[in-house]
């Protein structure tokens, strides 16, 4: 039986991950790779080589154990504006197979029908989604009931019992899962539905009007289920609606049942195709994007079987093959939740799932009491600042937790030990039980967390908290810390074994193979974990993966002494915020820019942040009308030192935060696209920041101007709002 393991017991924290002799170039590290686990653990002959290989094996070692939980809605409200109760309902593994089975039946049986065939094709419809270099089915094999497989499947809905259930329909029935994003509206839904396409869209009730709207703009879409039940009514005037657009509307209690009885298919490869099924196309995981639409990133059964496997390995003791509980609160749209939960299938762990309600995240993990939990740093960060907010509160409390954190901090850096004899009992326990108090470990990912946060959150919550680095491309993971490496704070640790890593050098940035005292550049990979491109996108593919296979991530890292990577900067001046939004700086600047109040403009994002702020340069003329009309001065354009002296003045950095907010308005900027914190300035900017094409350095304004945009963030957030309860100049 497959397994999680934990570390061997004489594991070298010095030597986490290892180089490979013979393999350095010019410019370039030499290859690394982990100095743990082999990757040989990632075939060995008890491991699942396939997601449907992998669930059918803990199926039948764990038929009765909980797999899914979730809590009720009370039957007086909506599901527009649900009434949560404390009552959970729990599904198990068994009962998970049956309709997983049901639910792959019916798809089957939709496309032989010719249910989901779009009549304006004058190709094959649906049309199997194909990649150069990936297996496919065929056009005209029907050896499983009859029916052509390949071809995707659309999931809408946040997080809950019925996405996964989809998901694992599609890996037993060799169809392809497409997730739609829950908070991205109808316009990236339809982008999605044309691209892939998707002939069939499982989701939410609250989404079908979304996509019947959508439907007249996606020939390709034929199917339309509602996860959830409606009430006669209301299911006649959407069927109506349906029927107007040819589309075909249904429940997801009617589609498993049509697929029972004749229509029942079994699941899993035919005969032969073991081997088809391991590197078949198995997801197109859409990215979120930075500018224009979002890629779709093409993933294979390997790659997220070697990414589940290889994270399985490694996990603290308490938790090998117990009945533990995931909370799953992260969008199940992104593969790094998505991963997570098939890894704990694949230890055989429960998944409750949150009701997506952020409000309400610490009431779902006092009733669910997790085991482990992922979250990402802008969860973290407002947790961090809430326990240190009250360490500086004064009185006989916040001295306490001062000298229980201080001390427990102390004692963990020492010895690496997570509980503290006194200070657990008499402070922690009721931080710890914040999170329902079973908490083994916590991991974060989605943007770098502060060495500082992360220390606070293993001292409060007594339980590991490590990071890892991932994205998209690489099935969210590449490399993880080690539970129980009290010096990793800030990194994200060992290299995995399903991939290898380099970093190659970006002299430009300032960024070599040959820094001392750790070699830095652009962190490339290469493994079983990598995507192999870009749906229907060869150029972003060819692009981001060279000649020889390595996947150029655009991210900056360094390799520390013991062999754990850490990630230092962007290479392509897109950011990541703390809560993982990325942001594309120079886009943002063009547009602010264009402002005559400026004469320069920079746009400043931390990874553990989660705003933007700016370094703005004015002209000296507009800075003299700005401020004469905030101030009531009478200033001159050439009397420039007082200009340097007024624009300090927190009303007019107001003033100009409210131009911002209009310019971001009218140029329909996302929320964290906005500018929230600023330094103001008549001074140019210097000449180390810029290059000859007047492109911003922004490593070296970083340090240059550090103290500026550390003022930036400490005023920004009191500035912001108050400068949003101001009248508009």
């Amino acid at each position: 039986m497959m397994s999680f393991a934990s570390y061997p017991s004489n594991l070298d924290l010095t030597k986490q991950s290892i180089e490979i002799p013979g393999t350095r170039k010019e410019g370039q590290t030499g290859v690394w790779k982990g100095a743990i686990f082999d990757r040989s653990i990632l075939t060995a002959p008890n491991e699942p080589r396939t997601l449907f290989e992998l669930f059918e094996k803990t199926v039948k070692a764990y038929p009765d154990r909980h797999l899914f939980l979730h809590r009720t809605i009370h039957p007086s409200s909506t599901l527009e504006n649900p009434q949560w109760t404390t009552d959970i309902v729990s599904t198990t593994y068994s009962q998970i197979k049956i309709r997983r089975d049901r639910i792959g039946s019916a798809l089957l049986s939709l496309e032989r029908e010719g249910k989901l065939c779009n009549p304006a094709s004058q190709e094959v419809s649906p049309p199997e989604i194909k990649h150069p270099g990936v297996p496919v089915f065929g056009d005209n094999n029907r050896t499983k009931g009859n029916a052509r497989r390949g071809w995707a499947v659309g999931v809408w809905s946040k997080n809950r019992e019925e996405w996964q259930l989809v998901d694992l329909a599609c890996q037993a029935y060799g169809l392809v899962g497409v997730s739609l994003y829950e908070t991205l509206g109808p316009d990236v839904a339809q982008y999605i539905t044309n691209h892939c396409p998707l002939p069939i869209i499982i989701a939410a009730a609250t989404h079908i009007p979304a996509l019947l709207k959508i439907a007249p703009s996606c020939p390709s879409l034929r199917v339309v289920v509602s996860m959830d039940p409606m009430a006669p009514t209301e299911k006649g005037l959407l069927r109506q609606w349906a029927s107007t657009l040819g589309i075909e509307l249904m429940t997801l209690e009617e589609l498993e049942q049509k697929g029972t009885g004749a229509n029942a298919i079994a699941p899993g490869p035919e005969h032969g195709e073991d081997m088809l099924d391991r590197k078949r196309i198995a997801t197109i995981s859409y990215t979120s994007g930075t500018t224009g639409n979002p890629k779709g990133v093409v993933l294979t059964t390997e790659n997220l079987v070697s990414a589940v496997i290889s994270n399985g390995k490694g996990l603290t003791t308490s938790v090998l093959n117990q009945p533990w509980v995931f909370l799953s609160f992260l969008p199940l749209s992104h593969i790094y939740e998505r991963f997570v939960e098939i890894l704990i299938m694949y230890g055989g762990g429960t998944i409750a799932f949150s009701t997506g309600d952020a409000t309400r995240l610490l009431e779902d993990a006092q009733i669910f009491q997790p085991h482990f939990f992922v979250g990402v740093p802008r969860i973290w960060n407002r947790i961090h600042a809430a326990i240190v907010g009250q360490m500086k509160a004064g009185g006989l409390k916040g001295a306490l937790l001062t000298k229980a954190v201080n001390t427990k901090l102390a004692r963990w850096k020492e010895t690496g030990e997570v509980t503290h004899p006194i200070y657990d009992a008499l402070v922690f326990r009721k931080i710890r039980n914040l999170m329902g108090g079973r908490l083994v470990f916590m991991t974060s990912g989605a943007a770098p967390l502060r060495p500082d946060v992360q220390e606070i959150l293993t001292i409060c919550f007594s339980c590991n908290v490590i990071q890892g680095f991932g994205m998209t491309e690489t099935v969210g993971t590449c490399s993880v810390g080690i539970t129980r490496d009290n010096g990793s704070p800030g990194t994200c640790g060992r290299v995995q074994p399903c991939n290898n890593l380099k970093l190659v050098s970006v002299p430009d940035m300032g960024y070599t193979a040959e820094d001392k005292p750790n070699p830095r550049g652009e962190v490339c990979l290469q493994g079983l974990n990598i995507f192999p491109g870009y749906l229907h996108n060869p150029k972003a593919t060819k692009e981001s993966i060279d000649e020889e296979g390595w996947f150029h991530t655009g991210d900056i890292g360094e390799i520390d002494h013991a062999g754990r990577l850490k990630i230092i900067d962007r290479l392509k001046n897109v950011v990541k915020l703390s809560q993982g939004e990325y942001v594309a700086l120079e886009k943002i600047e063009g547009i602010y820019a264009l402002d005559p109040l400026f004469a320069s403009f920079l746009v400043h994002g931390d990874s553990t942040r989660s705003y933007l702020i700016a370094l703005a340069a004015l002209d000296p003329v507009q800075a003299a009308l700005l401020v004469n009309k905030v101030l009531g001065k009478d200033i001159k354009s050439d009397d420039v030192q007082i200009l340097e002296q007024l624009v300090q003045d927190s009303n007019v950095r107001m003033a100009v935060l409210r131009k911002l907010a209009v310019t971001a308005k009218q140029n329909k900027l996302n929320g964290f696209e906005h500018i929230k914190g600023l330094h103001l300035t008549l001074k140019p900017f210097s000449e180390e920041i810029i290059t000859p094409t007047f492109k911003f350095k922004r490593n070296i304004a970083a340090k240059i101007y550090s103290n500026e945009i550390e003022g930036a963030y400490r005023r920004g957030p009191q500035e912001a709002a108050n400068a949003r309860k101001g009248a508009k100049l």
